[in-house]
């Protein structure tokens, strides 16, 4: 495999990777626990349920408030493929930046290894608690429309000003990505022999330029179509949706978690 085409398929992927994680919204629209529970109500629990688990410090409570992130994406029919997806990235980042830890924190070694139990305990309790919050968010995101999640920062009274930046830099992550991928495809229709490897990098650095150009003019033909339709401006407040049985049932989870672990 040539370099250009190694170059080519592994921006193609990132992009391609970054819209399927963003266009997740197929997901809302299935019979699940979760999808039947009101965005408000949906957004509150799970801030709660994150709130709760960076706060905890030992590693049994953590892997159990990741179990009942994967019990809750279970129960709303999230396709194991999806949320591994969304779960793997953040922690094993998370674990590698951390891992250190466990031969600089003092302590018993393990063994005849220049590893401490602290610090292997702090590396493995930090690990779950960033997989635990990244899975309440995944479960909150794949069940959730973002506009009805916008919604509900509105009715929380959430800045009307981050909510706005909020929506615009969605909007925008998608055309973003999708701008990515054409490029590519267009780069890689009008290649016909393989250059030498000097103007592969020079033909490289002309992608990134003119890709950061036609970003900002996206960005800018996004901000006035969106200003157009009257996006930037206050949006009317939506009523409000009635409390049902998941709202109660999801409320009793979240009540029945702070307790347990703050108990």
């Amino acid at each position: 495999m040539s370099g250009r085409d190694l170059l080519d398929r592994t921006v193609a992927a990132i992009a391609a990777s970054a819209q399927w994680f963003l266009l997740a919204e197929d997901l809302p629209d299935r019979d699940g626990f979760l999808q039947a529970v009101t965005p408000t109500v949906k957004l509150v629990g799970v801030a709660t349920l994150v709130a709760l688990t960076v706060t905890q410090r030992t590693l049994a409570v953590v892997s159990a408030l990741a179990l009942v992130a994967t019990v809750l994406a279970a129960l709303s029919r999230v396709p194991v493929r999806t949320f591994l997806g969304r779960l793997t990235g953040p922690p094993a980042f998370a674990l590698v930046v951390v891992a250190p830890q466990a031969f600089l924190m003092g302590g018993p070694s393990l063994g005849s290894l220049p590893l401490s139990a602290a610090g292997v305990d702090y590396v493995l309790t930090f690990a779950v608690r960033v997989t635990a919050c990244v899975g309440f968010l995944s479960v909150l995101l794949l069940t959730t429309r973002f506009a009805d999640l916008l919604a509900a920062f509105r009715r929380l009274r959430a800045p009307p000003i981050a909510v706005s930046l909020l929506g615009i830099t969605y909007r925008y992550l998608l055309l973003f990505f999708a701008e990515l991928e054409r490029m590519v495809r267009a780069r890689r229709s009008r290649t016909i022999a393989e250059p030498s490897l000097r103007r592969n990098w020079r033909d490289s650095g002309h992608f990134v330029g003119s890709f950061l150009v036609r970003s900002l003019e996206r960005g800018e033909r996004v901000q006035r179509a969106a200003r157009a339709r009257g996006g930037t401006g206050s949006t009317p407040a939506q009523p409000r949706e009635p409390l049902g049985r998941a709202d109660f049932a999801f409320g009793l989870v979240v009540a029945l978690a702070v307790v347990v672990v703050v108990a």
